[in-house]
């Protein structure tokens, strides 16, 4: 497999962990400056996410909410 396929399997844009989590780009730009948010890692400056750090963290911070019926 070629270092490529393999980076866009594993690693994610901040467009796409913003659609993931239903939150803005500027949401994450923040969540990072804060250091609330997802694990990062830039590279020179762009900033990538790994999917496994992502699907962590949405199951520390996101919770079941059940309807009242």
């Amino acid at each position: 497999m070629e270092e490529k396929q393999i980076h866009q399997k594993n690693f994610l844009s901040t467009a796409e962990v913003a659609d993931m989590l239903g939150v803005s780009p500027a949401t994450l730009r923040k969540w990072r400056a804060t250091d609330t948010g997802p694990r990062f890692y830039k590279f020179n400056r762009s900033v990538f996410y790994k999917r496994e750090d992502i699907e962590a963290w949405i199951s520390e911070h996101y919770r079941l909410v059940e309807p009242k019926n």
